[in-house]
């Protein structure tokens, strides 16, 4: 079998090139200024190795670029490129980190792709913990929403899958992740639940508005920059 076809049966290809299989992942410390201090933050990038690499060079290089903005960002930015870098050149083959993901994500085998309820956990559980804090208000909401849209909704699975959110990348990446992986009708159905979650307190901030959109263009439900809309 020729080198990265070995999961395309199963959907689990790369979300980059869309054609290797999604076989590795790599977490990628950030930093950003904030104030006088910074505040750091993990990203993780999941795909094929070539891609991930690329991706590991193409972060680095985008943070020599912006991550200057406060006294403690200039001291702590160096040490986080340098480390992306050399990191990029040690991306290794890992299905069991992959594995891994797609269990913090919900989707622990091949027919979990086909209960929507399953991507919602992972999507809705990156989505309330973006911030990198869990509010149990936030939880809850997020509990009461799935309950009335899904229902197969296990409020405990979800608490499983929230809990583990440090293994999930961010809502956004997570969204190419399961772009290929599922149909069209269960992103709908996800993307719905995620828009209730964001509307529960009847205002969507313009941060939540950016997350829905991005969300949503890489879900592939709308064009890239078309915007956020309530009807997809």
């Amino acid at each position: 079998m020729p080198e990265g076809t070995g999961n395309q049966k199963d959907g689990h290809l790369c979300p980059f090139c869309k054609t290797k299989s999604l076989e590795t992942a790599a977490t990628l410390p950030k930093v950003r200024g904030d104030g006088l201090g910074a505040q750091f933050d993990l990203k993780t990038i999941a795909g094929c190795r070539a891609c991930v690499r690329k991706q590991l060079v193409y972060q680095s290089l985008t943070a020599s670029l912006d991550g200057w903005t406060s006294p403690a960002a200039i001291v702590a930015n160096p040490i986080m490129i340098t480390y992306g870098f050399v990191r990029a050149t040690t991306v290794r083959k890992d299905v069991a980190r992959v594995r891994r993901l797609l269990r913090a994500a919900g989707v622990d085998d091949p027919e979990d792709l086909r209960r929507p309820v399953r991507i919602a956990y992972g999507l809705a559980a990156a989505l309330i913990t973006s911030d990198g804090k869990v509010y149990p208000e936030e939880v809850q909401v997020a509990s009461s929403i799935g309950k009335d849209l899904f229902s197969d909704f296990d409020e405990e699975e979800f608490l499983a899958v929230a809990e583990a959110r440090r293994d999930l990348p961010t809502p956004a990446d997570l969204a190419i992740m399961l772009n290929d992986i599922v149909d069209e009708k269960t992103k709908r159905a996800v993307y719905k639940y995620l828009v209730a979650i964001a509307a529960a307190d009847d205002e969507v901030a313009p941060e939540e508005h950016a997350m829905l959109r991005m969300i949503a263009e890489n879900l592939g439900l709308t064009e890239p920059g078309r915007g956020f809309d309530r009807s997809v």
